[in-house]
């Protein structure tokens, strides 16, 4: 329909302007050619448009508004017309080059300043080439609103390539020690161990120092070395000075990282940890830890080891953080670099030239614990363009962007997704961006609540109006904000919006225009209900989490669980041994009268249930369901699994429906609750029919529609 459409415009295009007379069009264009130069070199970039008439440009205009395409630019001055890519513009290239006064398409190419550090030491650090860190440099240097945290053996922070960029607090200090557990954690690391694991004293590697000159030296000061990003480094010292430590010092330096004065306000804090170190096996304080910092948005990024096994050590292994293995300058692994399915990115790891501690001085180490830094500076480049990034998006577009090594595309257990590609994944993220950062679960009835946006990338771009809309469908946002303006990145709130009086949910979606070009965030529904009373059960709920997952530990709860389900069950099991003993016992009785005993009656046991046929899942995702309406066969088993905390005292999966007036379940089932990430329920669906539900305490309504079960039909070709 869309290119009948376009056809018919074309056509009454051509009939309207038959030749074009030379306007304000490019020099040298010639507006009787029957076919405009095409040029689509990228089909998923712009397409840019030069036109030699004014009634060609206004065409143009009328053409994209019609088709639903967006403008990214235009400028009547010039003759140039910038067209947002994809298939409807792509379908219709022939058509638009052959429209009168039309001189060329051709895809948009970005251009940036073309920067070249001048640190004199730059030609011996080779990794910077690999990662294609001078052109990710053309759109961000980074930025001091970006902290990362160095778990190591300390920093020297009074090396002259460092000074600039290091994290101080409202006192003065630049990090902890947890070696010595004071506020000094200068880097002493003046011995070490060799490949055997013999002690071996006088080695002066300064470990720590080296890594944070990787991720922060300071760029472009005419000395030494160029970091990868000119973020500030927070300098945790978890090792003594021949590098060693336990886990209760790194699970105490990630935890004191995210949240430095231990009040609950991460603002302070870390944004990117680097771990270079191992720990020997999996962890139940360290994985706690991992889990905390998780939880909070910090990215955390470690090295997968040196023993070059398929293990990747620990805390690399855990699944929130990204597992860092080497390359050597030819971009191959290093023969020492651990791999296997837990590694996720390579970086340069092989005679790496970085800053040594104990003066201006410089040294080349080899190992993955020079490989991790390359990545931790790149995640700061990418939170430096978009601060609103979470961990999980960091990961993905780092190993998306990778350049891909191994015996084949994609993954592999050699080369993870590849090496990181500095460049690549920064340019991801430059693009002007909405993105909604803060706002309640819920809201109460008749409540007042505020929800907070960025807008970034741009490099900068001016934010000409930004706004936030809201209503109840989520087809019709009839509620606006006032309008805001600003500079890239910014952040605004808006804290006035009231809460209808009965469960519903409302819909917000923030928009900003950056540079003339219109952006908007994703869509959050936030649900509307009573709000539960913060009373002794709620309370109780929350002191349990924090003793299961901070304190006691979720291996240890675990094992305490077995141990106290084991006991009772060993004690039933001895029992039925007496009763069979004394029943044979009272069942001696005279022969006759046997014959006297009444006949029990046949009782009829209806048969147990089919076992299912298939399984299908649904997500409980904080206050939704993924899918909402799912589609299953005849004895299909759906399980319902809740993926993150839910408000206490937590939800239930209930079968009925909701409206203004509440609840109205219809009986047919009910879950337990589910509370904790992981926890699961589910029901087989025997009978065809359309089964709504809704899940309490959020009141998010749900639909699974069964389908009739057709024998001797593949399952793929089950649905309908």
């Amino acid at each position: 329909m869309r290119s009948y459409t376009l056809l018919a415009l074309l056509i009454a295009f051509s009939i309207a302007f038959p030749t074009s007379s030379a306007g304000n069009g490019s020099p040298g264009a010639s507006p009787g050619a029957s076919v405009a130069a095409v040029d689509i070199s990228d089909p998923a970039a712009n397409v840019v448009i030069e036109v030699a008439s004014a009634e060609a440009f206004d065409s143009i205009l009328a053409i994209a508004d019609s088709m639903g395409v967006r403008v990214t630019f235009s400028s009547q001055m010039t003759g140039i017309v910038t067209l947002e890519g994809g298939p409807a513009v792509q379908e219709a290239a022939a058509m638009l080059a052959a429209m009168p006064g039309v001189v060329s398409l051709s895809s948009e190419h970005k251009v940036r300043l073309s920067f070249t550090p001048n640190d004199p030491s730059m030609s011996l650090q080779w990794g910077l080439d690999t990662v294609n860190a001078y052109e990710a440099w053309d759109i961000t240097l980074g930025s001091h609103d970006v902290v990362v945290a160095v778990l190591d053996t300390g920093i020297d922070w009074n090396h002259p390539d460092i000074a600039a960029n290091i994290w101080s607090d409202t006192s003065g200090y630049h990090g902890y020690n947890f070696v010595d557990d004071n506020w000094i954690p200068m880097d002493d690391n003046v011995n070490s161990f060799d490949d055997d694991g013999s002690w071996q004293s006088g080695t002066y590697t300064y470990h720590g120092t080296h890594v944070a000159g990787i991720i922060g030296a300071v760029t472009n000061n005419a000395h030494g070395i160029a970091g990868i990003a000119q973020a500030r480094l927070m300098a945790v010292k978890v090792m003594n000075d021949s590098g060693e430590g336990t886990d209760s010092m790194v699970a105490s330096g990630i935890r004191w990282a995210v949240d430095p004065n231990g009040d609950g306000d991460t603002s302070d804090g870390a944004d990117v940890i680097t771990m270079s170190l191992g720990v020997d096996g999996a962890s139940t304080i360290l994985s706690n830890a991992v889990n905390f910092a998780s939880s909070r948005g910090v990215v955390m990024v470690a090295a997968s080891g040196n023993s070059g096994t398929s293990y990747v050590s620990y805390p690399a292994a855990y699944p929130s953080v990204i597992a860092v293995g080497a390359v050597d300058s030819s971009m191959n692994r290093a023969s020492f670099s651990n791999f296997g399915n837990d590694l996720d990115i390579m970086a340069p790891g092989v005679q790496v030239y970085s800053t040594q501690g104990g003066g201006d001085r410089y040294q080349s180490l080899s190992g993955t614990s020079t490989a991790a830094p390359f990545v931790s500076g790149v995640a700061a480049l990418m939170l430096t363009e978009n601060p609103a990034l979470t961990p999980l998006q960091i990961g993905q577009i780092l190993n998306s962007t990778a350049i891909d090594r191994g015996p084949r595309t994609g993954f592999d257990t050699t080369y993870g997704w590849g090496i990181v590609n500095a460049f690549a994944a920064v340019e991801e993220v430059s693009n002007p961006t909405v993105t909604l950062t803060e706002y309640p679960e819920y809201a109460g009835l008749n409540a007042t609540f505020s929800v907070t946006w960025i807008v970034s990338g741009g490099d900068p771009g001016t934010i000409s109006n930004t706004y936030l809309s809201w209503g109840l469908s989520s087809t019709s946002l009839t509620e606006s904000s006032g309008s805001f303006t600003g500079t890239t990145w910014a952040v605004f709130t808006v804290d006035d919006i009231q809460a209808p009086g009965y469960n519903t949910t409302i819909y917000l979606k923030a928009y900003a225009v950056v540079d003339g070009v219109m952006y908007e965030s994703a869509l959050l529904a936030m649900p509307v209900h009573e709000v539960m009373p913060e009373g002794m059960f709620a309370q109780f709920i929350k002191q349990v989490q924090n003793f299961i997952f901070n304190e006691l530990g979720i291996y240890n709860f675990l094992l305490l669980v077995a141990i106290l389900i084991a006991v009772p069950a060993i004690a039933v099991a001895l029992r039925p041994k007496r009763r069979r003993a004394m029943a044979q016992q009272q069942a001696v009785v005279p022969a006759a009268l046997h014959q006297m005993q009444p006949v029990a009656p046949t009782q009829y046991i209806p048969p147990p249930p089919p076992p299912p046929r298939f399984e299908a899942y649904v997500d409980v995702v904080g206050q939704d369901l993924m899918p909402s309406v799912i589609k299953v066969i005849e004895g299909t088993k759906v399980v319902w699994v809740n993926r993150s905390w839910a408000p206490p005292p937590g939800v239930a999966v209930r079968s009925g429906v909701l409206d203004q007036n509440g609840e109205h379940p219809d009986g047919m089932f009910q879950s337990g609750m589910l509370i904790a990430p992981g926890d699961y329920w589910s029901a087989t669906f025997h009978r065809a029919g359309v089964y709504e539900y809704y899940l309490t305490g959020i009141w998010k309504a749900g639909k699974v529609v069964v389908e009739p079960y057709r024998p001797n039909v593949p399952h793929a070709q089950q649905a309908s």
